[in-house]
C-alpha cells in the first residue's frame, strides 16, 4: 500500500473527533471518505495533510512502508501530501506563476527567476487545461480555474497523496466534470487522491472505494462499485432511510407575500439586468422553490428584496397588509415580518466569535430585552429551546459557534431567522455543504415551520431537492422568470429545460 493511517485518534476539549480510524490507500487509487457533520473526516485527512502534527493525535502513519512523523503542512508537502482545502489560500494580486510556486520560487544569484518560473509554470498548467498566462493575475480566475491552478501546484510538489476537500461546493456542474477529468488523470500517474465531499452523486461516479465515517469512528470501507447514495446514506446515519424527503400534509393558505417588478442591474454590464422585471407571490404554508443555474440571478434577486442588492429596484414588495416601495436595509424587512439566510454562510452569517446561545439569539436581542437591559435568563432558554428542537450537537450552549460543524452552524443560522416569528424565510441553498443527516433535520424543520403556517422562499441549485421539497417550482434563466411548475406534476426534463434552453430572440438579447 501507498499509504496507511493505523489507529488515528485526534481528540480536542470534551471532544473525540477520531477514534482508533485505520485506512490503507493503494497507488492511483481514488478513496471518498464521507460521513455527516461532524463524523471526523476533515480531522482525519487535516492529520495527513500535517495541519495537526505528530503530538496532536495518536498512532502511525505509513508513506510507501516507511514511518512518518510530520511536524507540519510543510514537512507533508516535502513527503508527497498535498492537501487543496475547500477555501483556497491563493494571493489574488499575484500571478498564476507566483501561486504555483508560493514560498518557492526558483532563483538565480539570489533573485527570482521569472524566466524559469514562467516556463516552469507554462509545464505543470498545460496538463490541466489552464490556458491563461502564467502571468494572469490569480484575482481573474474563476473557481474552477483556481482549483485547477491548485492541482497544477500540487503536481509540480512530486505528489503522492492528493487530498480534496469539498473541492466542488462552489462549483457548477460543467466545472465539476472537468475537475473529475483532472482527478482521473493524477490518479492514472500513480497519485492516490483522498476525496471529501457531502455529494454522494459524484462520489459514486469518480471513487474506486468508499471510507464511511459516524461520529469519529470508522463505520467501513466498500468498492464504490455496487454501492448506491442510499446505502452510503443508511451506513453514514446508523439506520435505514425510508425516505429522503419527509412527506407533509399542509393546507397552502392566502398570499402572504409579493414582489413585483423587481430589476438588480449588471454590476459590470450597462443595459443588462440580472433581475429583470420579475414579479412573484408566495402563499402562507407553501414551500416556493426558486430554481436556476448559476448565473441565473437568484441570488441577486433574494438580495434586492432586502435592499442589499446595488442599483436594485422593485414597483412595491406586499407582506400581509404592508406595502413598501422601497427598502434601505434587512432590518426593514424583519420589522414587516420576512428576513433572508444567505448562501454564503461563513462570511455573511456566522459571526465567528459568538457563542451558540448569542449566535441564536442576537437578531431577537430587542425582544429580550427590558428597559434596555438584557434579560439573560429569557436568552438563555431561547438558545436552549433551539437547539433542543433543531437537534444542534454542540459541547454547550457557550461552546463558539467556530467550533461547530458546517451543518451545525447552518442549523444555528436558521434558528436565528426563525427565532424573530417571521411570515416569510427566504433562504438561498439552505443545505448546501452540509450532510446528508443535517439535511434530513433542516427539511423536518422546515416542514414544521410551513405546517405552521410560515411561507418559506428556497432558492436551491440542487434540483431533487427543489423537486422533493417545494409545491410551486419558479424557474430563472438570465435575470428572467421563465417558467412555473407545480412540484408535483414536474418533471426534472420540463425543469431542466426551461433552465437551459433560450429562444433565439432572447439568445439576442444577452449578447454583450
Amino acid at each position: 500500500m501507498l499509504l496507511e493511517m493505523q489507529e488515528i485518534s485526534v481528540e480536542f476539549p470534551g471532544v473525540l473527533a477520531v477514534d482508533q480510524v485505520s485506512i490503507s490507500v493503494a497507488p492511483g487509487e481514488v478513496r471518498s471518505i464521507v460521513g455527516e457533520n461532524g463524523a471526523g473526516k476533515s480531522t482525519l485527512v487535516k492529520v495527513l495533510a500535517g495541519v495537526y502534527p505528530h503530538g496532536e493525535y495518536s498512532g502511525s502513519i505509513h508513506l510507501d512502508g516507511e514511518a512518518k512523523q510530520l511536524t507540519g503542512v510543510a514537512d507533508a508537502e516535502a513527503n508527497g501530501i498535498v492537501m487543496i482545502p475547500q477555501e483556497m489560500n491563493m494571493v489574488n494580486d499575484r500571478s498564476i506563476a507566483e501561486n504555483l510556486f508560493l514560498n518557492r520560487v526558483p532563483k538565480r544569484f539570489g533573485f527570482v527567476d521569472e524566466k524559469k518560473m514562467f516556463s516552469l509554470a507554462e509545464e505543470y498548467l498545460e496538463p490541466v487545461g489552464i490556458q491563461a498566462s502564467p502571468t494572469t493575475l490569480v484575482g481573474e480566475l474563476g473557481t474552477a480555474q483556481k482549483q485547477m491552478v491548485a492541482i497544477a501546484s500540487a503536481l509540480s510538489k512530486d505528489v503522492k497523496v492528493l487530498i480534496l476537500d469539498e473541492p466542488t461546493a462552489t462549483l457548477s456542474g460543467h466545472e465539476s466534470d472537468l475537475l473529475f477529468e483532472q482527478i482521473a488523470k493524477v490518479a492514472a500517474q500513480g497519485i492516490a487522491c483522498l476525496y471529501i465531499s457531502h455529494r454522494l452523486e459524484e462520489v459514486l461516479q469518480i471513487s474506486d472505494s468508499v471510507t464511511v465515517m459516524r461520529d469519529g469512528k470508522l463505520v467501513g470501507t466498500r468498492p464504490a462499485e455496487g454501492l448506491s447514495e442510499k446505502s452510503i446514506v443508511e451506513m453514514m446515519i446508523g439506520r435505514e432511510m425510508d425516505s429522503f424527503f419527509p412527506e407533509r400534509d399542509v393546507t397552502v393558505g392566502d398570499t402572504v407575500f409579493a414582489a413585483k417588478n423587481v430589476t438588480v442591474p449588471h454590476p459590470m454590464v450597462p443595459g443588462i439586468n440580472v433581475v429583470d422585471d420579475v414579479s412573484f407571490e408566495v402563499r402562507r404554508g407553501e414551500i416556493l422553490g426558486l430554481f436556476g443555474l448559476v448565473g441565473a440571478g437568484r441570488t441577486e434577486l433574494a438580495t434586492a428584496l432586502i435592499g442589499h442588492a446595488e442599483g436594485g429596484s422593485f414597483e412595491e414588495i406586499r407582506v400581509g397588509d404592508h406595502t413598501i416601495t422601497s427598502i434601505e436595509h434587512s432590518s426593514r424587512a424583519l420589522e414587516l415580518g420576512y428576513g433572508y439566510l444567505p448562501e454564503d454562510r461563513k462570511s455573511t452569517a456566522v459571526i465567528p466569535n459568538l457563542d451558540v446561545t448569542r449566535s441564536i439569539s442576537v437578531s431577537s436581542l430587542p425582544t429580550l430585552s427590558r428597559a434596555g437591559v438584557l434579560d439573560a435568563k429569557r436568552e438563555y432558554e431561547l438558545a436552549e429551546e433551539y437547539r433542543d428542537y433543531f437537534r444542534i450537537k454542540t459541547r454547550d450552549l457557550l461552546t463558539p459557534i467556530a467550533n461547530l460543524s458546517g451543518g451545525n452552524q447552518q442549523k444555528v443560522m436558521l434558528a436565528r431567522l426563525m427565532a424573530q416569528n417571521l411570515k416569510v424565510l427566504i433562504l438561498d441553498e439552505p443545505t448546501q455543504g452540509v450532510d446528508v443527516g443535517a439535511k434530513s433535520e433542516i427539511y423536518r424543520i422546515l416542514n414544521a415551520a410551513v405546517a405552521e403556517g410560515t411561507a418559506i422562499i428556497m432558492i436551491s441549485s440542487d434540483l431533487p431537492e427543489v423537486m422533493g421539497m417545494a409545491d410551486r417550482i419558479l424557474v430563472m434563466q438570465r435575470g428572467r422568470l421563465v417558467g412555473e411548475f407545480d412540484a408535483g406534476q414536474a418533471s426534472s426534463k420540463d425543469i431542466l429545460e426551461a433552465a437551459t434552453l433560450l429562444s433565439p430572440a432572447e439568445e439576442m438579447d444577452y449578447v454583450v
